[in-house]
């Protein structure tokens, strides 16, 4: 069976009834978005432990402790066929998979398809219809009002990768709401992205120069946020990838020019650096739970404990 990408995110009736998830396409926002929204459902309709293994075959057997079930999020799909998910099937647990569009994974999208046990959820840039029910939704929880013209101008004026949407939907909270013109708008959602996207190239700089380079870019809070969940996407393509070629795969084709710096940053990173790494992004989502988001002192913090990992 498959699944939009947008119902869930926006939880619209979506009913977690299946025990194999597919997170495919070539959008990497989305997809590390969606596996973050899968996981909170499922733990929050049961009692799950999360494990993340390579591929199906790396399970380790047993059960677990107090009767929780398993949650395991693979992040290779390789030798998956119709036979090792019904030998799956029989076990304890959900498998929610994570693998970029590639040849080899066009046959287990139609067994993902086919199955009713299983499902694929393909995520590629937003359509302007997909954008259009996200942006409708946040203008709704936020109680801001847009008339028609605007609203559609709006939709048009964002971005179609989804993160990028969801960061710049948050500037729309810094506006007063009687001064919400097309105008405004521009000069609110002009991108700074470009911006700091150079920033997170500029990693291995000293921590002075990064520092400065900090002050100048960051303005405010939702670039701080920005910040971070570009160098979470980033850091998630080194923690879940366990050799260069893999990580090489999950490099976007846009960065062609920055590839070789990229893979010089993955292959500073062992297991033990890894387990650092997730360690902080976690301590930083708690960060943004406390305050509602990240402040500029905390985001700078976060940057500077990302390169010191990074060259230790």
């Amino acid at each position: 069976m498959r699944a939009n990408p947008v119902d869930i995110i926006l939880n619209k009736g979506f009913k977690i009834d299946k025990k194999f998830f597919l997170i495919s396409g070539n959008e990497n926002t989305l997809m590390q978005r969606i596996r973050e929204v899968l996981t909170k459902l499922i733990k929050v309709d049961d009692e799950y432990n999360v494990e993340k293994i390579k591929n199906i075959s790396s399970k380790k057997n047993g059960i677990s402790l107090f009767g929780a079930k398993n949650l395991y999020l693979v992040s290779d799909v390789s030798g998956l066929n119709n036979d090792i998910i019904s030998a799956a099937e029989k076990e304890d647990g959900v498998f929610i998979f994570f693998s970029e569009n590639s040849p080899k994974i066009k046959l287990i999208k139609n067994i993902f398809i086919k199955r009713t046990d299983c499902l694929l959820i393909d995520c590629y840039e937003l359509t302007r219809d997909q954008k259009s029910k996200i942006i409708s939704s946040y203008l709704v929880d936020t109680n801001i009002k847009l008339d028609e013209g605007l609203f559609w101008e709006l939709v048009d004026m964002l971005d179609n990768k989804y993160m990028v949407l969801e960061n710049e939907l948050i500037k729309l909270k810094e506006l007063d709401p009687e001064k919400i013109n097309g105008r405004n708008l521009q000069l609110l959602l002009s991108r700074n992205s470009i911006h700091i996207e150079k920033l997170f190239f500029q990693i291995l700089n000293d921590n002075s120069s990064l520092i400065q380079s900090y002050n100048k870019i960051i303005t405010n809070d939702t670039d701080v946020n920005s910040l971070y969940y570009l160098i979470k996407q980033y850091a998630f393509m080194i923690i879940d990838n366990d050799n260069q070629s893999d990580f090489e795969k999950r490099i976007p084709s846009y960065l062609f020019r920055e590839k070789n710096f990229l893979i010089s940053l993955y292959n500073k990173y062992n297991n033990s650096k890894k387990k650092l790494l997730l360690n902080l992004l976690i301590k930083t989502e708690k960060s943004m739970r406390t305050y509602g988001g990240l402040t500029s002192l905390i985001g700078l913090r976060f940057l500077l404990n990302f390169r010191k990992i990074t060259i230790s």
